[in-house]
């Protein structure tokens, strides 16, 4: 992805946010799908902003450096976005990630060399998967347009940073393949991903470089 369109792709995350803010806010009703994806959400943010950081610091390779510094990045952003509209809606966000995603991260940071690089490319392929399918289903069973349209605007984040870690694993020989139930469906399709922005009534598209956010009657 060019720089251009990263960022045209960050500020499509904070329009939606911020067209859903001025919507409704005082009829706003989350269900607890909205609730529990606004704090996982959250979460997966903290945990890959400090996964970043962990690979500028500890990586070998150029590409997994330069990985850690788009989910820094990207993940700040995305959070960035989140954050007013949990407020708003009256979610507390908790201050950490979750005690597994805590584990992960220091069981990764505990190898070194090649193997630190290859233990975090397959900790983030796998928290990439569990994040497209969190999505998925905030989309399938959220109730709140605002939440939903967040989930919208970050699937495509999310999804670059998989395939780009996906790449990444072929070049270092770590293992892709997903255990059945782990979420693993979420990654498969651009096409069942970009469907689902549409049911949203949110479509990002491509036009000359950068992108247009359009919004469809329902």
């Amino acid at each position: 992805m060019t720089s251009l369109l990263r960022r045209a792709t960050l500020a499509l995350v904070a329009t939606t946010a911020a067209l859903g803010l001025a919507a409704g806010s005082a009829a706003a009703q989350p269900n607890e799908q909205d609730r529990t994806w606004l704090v996982a959400a959250h979460q997966s943010n903290l945990a890959e902003i400090a996964a970043g950081q962990a690979a500028l610091q500890k990586a070998t390779t150029e590409d997994v450096r330069m990985h850690g510094q788009m989910l820094i990045d990207d993940h700040t952003a995305l959070d960035a976005a989140l954050t007013p509209v949990a407020q708003q809606l009256g979610v507390e966000l908790p201050a950490e990630p979750t005690p597994e995603q805590q584990a992960t991260l220091a069981e990764v940071s505990a190898q070194s060399g090649e193997a630190f690089d290859r233990a975090w490319v397959e900790a983030q392929i796998a928290g990439h998967r569990a994040t497209l399918a969190a999505g998925e289903q905030e989309l399938a069973q959220g109730s709140e347009q605002t939440v939903k349209d967040l989930a919208a605007a970050a699937a495509p984040v999310v999804q670059k940073h998989l395939d780009g870690l996906l790449a990444t694993a072929q070049e270092l020989g770590v293992p892709t393949s997903v255990p059945a139930g782990s979420g693993g469906q979420a990654a498969a399709s651009s096409d069942a991903l970009g469907l689902a922005l549409l049911g949203t009534g949110v479509l990002a598209v491509a036009v000359a470089g950068g992108l247009v956010l359009r919004r469809r009657r329902v």
